[in-house]
């Protein structure tokens, strides 16, 4: 038989598991679907409750653009398509944009995850509402 001794054994100090979780999510994430190139849900979840938290200090021009993009609509599929109409809405939609590219400005600094994120949480919250850099 061969005998132990207490240094033949792994120091446990050495293994550093805190770090397993992170590295394990990691590994997880790549294998179970998640790409390099979407970002992080943090980041999405953040980037959602800036949005909403601006759409309710904002609801007034959330409303006006989707009351006229609907009225525009209405009028179209009855045979009588305004320009006058469609001009207001296309207004409405870019005074909502404009807004919304400002708050992505403050949200994120630089071109980067973060701003993946908050187009995509945009793209996801409000299909039709295009901005700018998308």
């Amino acid at each position: 038989m061969y005998g132990m001794s207490e240094i033949s054994l792994p120091v446990l100090r050495t293994l550093r598991l805190r770090s397993f979780p992170r590295i394990a999510g990691r590994v997880l994430g790549r294998f179970f679907g998640r790409r390099d190139g979407e970002p992080d849900a943090a980041l999405l979840s953040q980037a959602a409750s800036a949005i909403g938290e601006h759409a309710r200090d904002h609801a007034a021009l959330f409303e006006r653009a989707e009351r006229l993009r609907a009225k525009a609509d209405r009028l179209e599929r009855a045979g009588t398509p305004s320009e006058s109409a469609n001009n207001r809405a296309e207004r409405a939609r870019m005074e909502v944009a404009a807004g919304l590219l400002i708050l992505r400005d403050g949200f994120a600094q630089s071109v980067g995850e973060r701003r993946r994120a908050f187009d995509r949480e945009v793209g996801r919250l409000y299909p039709t509402l295009e901005i700018a850099g998308r």
